[in-house]
């Protein structure tokens, strides 16, 4: 191994160590409506494995992003003019011909939920909770990808805030046979605050999936994690369970369409209450639908159901869900979601009703090469019904009109 590349290797390394944050695989990505499973890595459009000579590289990038939680009322939206901006730097290398790579990626929210930093040009202070690091190895042989990751972000990042994790993870694919495995734990109060309890869960997965060329694909996960609090401040009441989970799903993907069922059996256990086991059931039928190369249908049925050993109470949880996307062309963009979920328990103790719709239009009215004009239009309707408390019931209306000049 040349020595130049291996100081370029521990450099790029180094810079996630130093900094402390990270940002988790794909946060910068476009996401694609995709039937994939997702409970296991997946190769990305910067997978370090796709370049085949050694070499480092370095990326630094400036986003406005939405904050992680984003609430349905239209107008407790800020406009995007003071929406907080995401600094990103990422450094790759790679060696051994690509069969080897590492990352490291520190990303900032100087404006981010924190708020603790005034944007003045020239300020240097950093303000720690608003910062976020990810490091990561990946390799290949043959057959055979494996990787280890950890990712690390303060309370006042913008997205994910307040989490950690670790995870080592592993592929073995032959031509149409993949068998994945990975485990890892989570926690939040990164920062360790006394006054706040660290919820930890360790969890463990592995799976088999079965894919050939025009055929359905079929996939079997097991999973099981647990879960733990530590140090409870006085009158928070200590968490420890654990659950095993156990799903098996079809995927058929067609050029105008796919299609996704998938069924999942779950046993989970109260460890600080003897006997408190559960059984939930949970089936899901999705589809994404694409009549024409503009539009996109995407609606989603979903039904869980929870039955408590301990108390002989069964939960039904039934879901509905529908989106549309439609381009009319560059200029022109509408997208529209609407969801209806129930919660019911045998005993009547509980009865909610939840209905959300949201759409939108983005116009753009006219452009130069210097400069464009857009308008866009929200409206969402939220309604919460509590058929045991009327009282509670809650519903909310509201609508937004942007306009704005954007440089190009």
């Amino acid at each position: 191994m040349k020595h130049p590349l291996l100081v370029a290797s521990l450099v790029a390394l180094f810079l996630g160590i130093v900094s402390q944050t990270w940002c988790s695989d794909g946060f910068f990505l476009n996401p694609q409506l995709s039937h994939r499973p997702i409970e296991f890595p997946t190769p990305q459009a910067g997978d370090l494995m796709a370049a085949q000579a050694e070499g480092l590289q370095i990326i630094f990038t400036s986003h406005v992003q939405y904050p992680s939680v984003v609430s349905p009322r239209l107008r407790d939206l800020t406009p995007e003019t003071t929406r907080p901006r995401i600094e990103q730097l990422l450094a790759t290398t790679t060696w051994f011909s690509g069969k080897l790579g590492t990352e490291a990626e520190v990303a900032y929210s100087p404006t981010g939920v924190g708020g603790t930093i005034p944007p003045i040009i020239g300020n240097t202070l950093t303000d720690a909770s608003a910062r976020m690091f990810r490091i990561g190895l990946t390799g290949a042989e043959g057959s055979l990808r494996y990787g280890v990751t950890f990712r690390h972000a303060g309370q006042g990042f913008l997205l994910s805030p307040d989490r950690a994790s670790r995870e080592i993870w592993s592929e073995w694919k032959t031509e149409w046979i993949t068998f994945r495995h990975a485990v890892g734990q989570t926690w939040n109060n990164v920062e360790g605050e006394v006054t706040r309890s660290r919820l930890e869960q360790t969890y463990g997965q592995v799976g088999l999936f079965l894919s050939k060329p025009l055929w359905p694909e079929l996939s079997v996960t097991y999973s099981r994690n647990s879960l733990n609090s530590m140090f409870e401040p006085i009158g928070v009441v200590p968490q420890r369970s654990s659950n095993h989970t156990i799903e098996g799903a079809v995927t058929l993907q067609r050029p105008g369409w796919d299609l996704r069922v998938a069924s999942s059996y779950i046993l989970a256990s109260d460890l600080l209450r003897s006997n408190a086991d559960s059984n939930i059931r949970a089936q899901s039928l999705s589809v994404i639908l694409r009549p024409v190369n503009q539009l996109t249908i995407t609606p989603v049925l979903a039904y869980r159901q929870e039955f408590q050993l301990w108390s002989g109470v069964r939960m039904d949880n039934p879901t509905a869900s529908l989106a549309l996307s439609y381009q009319q062309s560059p200029q022109l963009l509408f997208s529209a979601v609407g969801n209806y979920s129930s919660s019911r328990s045998s005993d009547g103790l509980l009865h909610n009703e939840h209905l959300k719709w949201r759409g939108a239009l983005d116009w753009s009215l006219h452009s130069s090469t210097r400069w464009v004009t857009k308008i866009g239009f929200e409206g969402g309707y939220n309604r919460v019904t509590n058929r045991v408390a009327r009282p509670a019931d809650t519903e909310d209306i509201s609508g937004l009109i942007r306009f704005g000049i954007v440089a190009r």
